[in-house]
């Protein structure tokens, strides 16, 4: 009898590992789909990220891995809108079909350099020039590539006192950012709201980067979303 019992523990605990082995699966590859899907990074550290957590946790690093190598890494630490175009010409031409999908993460370094670092009383009407920068960064990725799939991302919003100033900065930038996508004619797949998923202070690293668990949220979101 007690050898009937060891078979019936045996066999939940099979069960239960493929289980566990096929929510895995369904989990982090359901979406994606690498003979033919291809993702590619563009902007800033929030895409690029190596210099603020451990070797192999970073965003590209991560999603290369689990993407069979079909994530390709333009984004550069620091970048600004205007140092994105730099960006766009590195991106072979054989990429541009529906079947890749960029991912823009641009547009907070300015806002840091033009209102935060410079001491400058910024408000809502400054935002207007920096997110026309933006718009014409847009048309010239489409210009280029023009069957791929955008994927917009908002700016989060950091906890550390001195950045909750410009909470409502930011607030308005995504609501604009929100408004340009949602017009079809701009042809935007989707925004992805990182604001919604870095939300806590371990998402951070240095204040505003994401960290090693932050990184990891993001990277489980596209997966399972693209």
């Amino acid at each position: 009898m007690k050898y009937f019992y060891l078979y019936i523990f045996l066999l939940i605990c099979f069960i239960f590992i493929v289980s566990c082995f096929n929510t895995y699966i369904n989990t982090y590859k359901e979406s994606f789909n690498s003979d033919k899907q291809r993702f590619i990074l563009l902007g800033d550290s929030i895409l690029k990220n190596d210099s603020y957590v451990s070797n192999g946790q970073s965003l590209h690093f991560l999603l290369k891995e689990r993407t069979n190598n079909k994530t390709h890494c333009y984004a550069v630490d620091d970048s600004r809108i205007i140092d994105v175009y730099n960006q766009i010409d590195k991106i072979p031409y054989n990429f541009n079909n529906s079947n890749t999908t960029l991912f823009l993460s641009v547009g907070g370094n300015d806002i840091l350099r033009n209102c935060v670092e410079s001491n400058a009383n910024c408000n809502k009407t400054d935002l207007a020039p920096m997110f026309s920068a933006y718009k014409n960064l847009v048309k010239s990725i489409q210009t280029k590539m023009h069957n791929i799939n955008i994927v917009l991302l908002d700016i989060y919003y950091p906890n550390n006192l001195k950045y909750k100033q410009y909470h409502d900065l930011i607030n308005e930038w995504n609501r604009m950012v929100y408004e340009y996508a949602s017009e079809p004619k701009n042809n935007i797949s989707s925004v992805l709201k990182i604001s919604n998923i870095l939300t806590k202070e371990e998402d951070f690293t240095l204040d505003i980067e994401p960290s090693a668990i932050g990184t990891k949220k993001l990277v489980d979101n596209i997966l399972t979303t693209y």
